[in-house]
């Protein structure tokens, strides 16, 4: 189900799931480790495993979210959801990520936790939990409320200053009119919520219509998937204008974003063309605040499916096209003047543009040997650390496939260098 891994003030972290071998009663179950070494020099992992837990699923979308809230050094946990009620949430006390070193690493560093600011966690159906961070330290957890063809947008604030969680509630509605057909959808955004360095909220998305109306014989899945939107927000979700500046919604009185609102969809892709809700990707240029997306969709009705980069000019509409490379699972990242998109799920690859060409031809990068050997990762699941991607530097980590459905799998870590010794 793959691992989430981070680095920050020296150390890395990986959080994931351990093999299903615990037993209680007639049940086994699996636990999640959070586990740590040092990075310069590299050290010995060590492990945290969390308690009063049990992951009991082998779901393939329950897969890890992990984040540190700069304003109070805690280390966040989001795991094991898939249209699972509440939340599953895990954290450490406070300093413990800007004092690593003076932090012993047992099973006491974190403490499993639902509230997340709501009084009734329990009322919301939660899928893909992704944290986004603030300037400051604040953090804000995005969550699917429902499922995929009746989703909402769904969003908590964490107050650093005070180290609690704040509720911001539903940002969004499933209900609406589409192709003159009254009916219920679910989103997919583009890789979580981005926030730009003005503390602006950002995010993109793609619709799932209802089977009714899909493709002709396509009852559910990626061929009701359509068109790519877009929203902001300049007070931590609260409201949102569109791409060119106009209110859609104020969550304060309860009005939510719609599939009706005005100037949402910044490309019109039609269900024909299957945009995909696995791979695609956003990031925001730290340059210019322009919101830039990669996603996989076919080049038409009968054409193969290609990765496409689309972005927002200054005008607010959008630009773009056909990539001109292919992968799954992108997460696109901006390092200065280059837009890196790291490829996991299947095959693991680094591609990069260049912002003096536009950012409008991809290169794609020989990932350094291993031990002697070219570096070829693929099957199983990849994830990437980003965290030190300023310095040149990424991370990968390697969950392998299992020999039998149900069966654990290692999973090998790797450090890559971007720039020429």
């Amino acid at each position: 189900m793959g691992a989430a891994v981070l680095t920050y003030k020296g150390y890395q972290y990986a959080a994931y799931y351990s093999e299903r071998d615990r037993v209680a009663g007639d049940d086994t179950y699996a636990e999640l480790i959070i586990a740590r070494r040092t990075v310069d020099p590299v050290g010995d992992w060590e492990e945290s495993v969390l308690q009063n837990y049990r992951v009991m699923s082998e779901d393939t979308h329950n897969r890890i979210e992990m984040s540190i809230s700069e304003g109070d050094g805690v280390i966040h946990l989001s795991f094991d959801h898939h249209n699972t009620r509440g939340f599953n949430y895990a954290r450490s006390a406070e300093g413990v990520a800007d004092n690593p070193a003076g932090t012993v690493w047992n099973d006491t560093v974190f403490t499993y936790e639902r509230a997340l600011g709501f009084s009734n966690p329990s009322q919301f159906v939660v899928t893909y939990p992704q944290f986004s961070s603030f300037p400051g330290g604040n953090l804000i957890l995005y969550a699917r409320h429902g499922h995929a063809n009746g989703g909402h947008m769904l969003l908590s604030r964490y107050d650093a200053d005070n180290s609690i969680w704040v509720s911001s509630g539903l940002i969004s509605s499933r209900d609406g009119t589409f192709n003159g057909n009254e009916s219920e959808r679910g989103l997919y955004t583009a890789d979580g919520m981005k926030v730009s360095p003005d503390g602006a909220l950002h995010v993109a998305w793609v619709f799932r219509e209802e089977p009714v109306n899909c493709n002709p014989g396509t009852t559910t899945g990626l061929g009701c998937n359509h068109g790519l939107y877009y929203a902001k927000s300049d007070d931590e979700g609260v409201t949102w204008v569109n791409s060119t500046g106009a209110e859609v919604a104020d969550i304060s009185i309860g009005d939510e974003i719609t599939v009706e609102d005005p100037g949402l969809e910044v490309l019109p892709i039609p269900t024909a063309l299957t945009p995909s809700n696995v791979s695609i990707s956003s990031a925001l240029d730290p340059v210019t605040g322009q919101m830039h997306v990669l996603i996989a969709h076919k080049t038409s009705a009968t054409g193969p499916t290609r990765i496409h980069h689309y972005y927002r000019t200054e005008d607010g509409t959008w630009d773009g096209g056909e990539s001109g490379f292919n992968a799954s699972n992108v997460e696109l990242r901006f390092n200065g003047d280059q837009m890196f998109a790291f490829a996991g799920r299947g095959d693991a690859e680094i591609y990069y543009s260049l912002r003096d060409e536009n950012f409008q031809t991809w290169r794609q990068i020989d990932l350094p040997p291993i031990d002697g050997s070219p570096s070829v990762i693929n099957n199983g699941y990849s994830t990437w650390d980003t965290t030190q991607l300023s310095e040149g530097v990424v991370s990968v980590t390697w969950h392998r496939p299992a020999a039998n459905i149900g069966d654990p799998a290692p999973i090998d870590a790797f450090k890559f260098s971007l720039t020429e010794d």
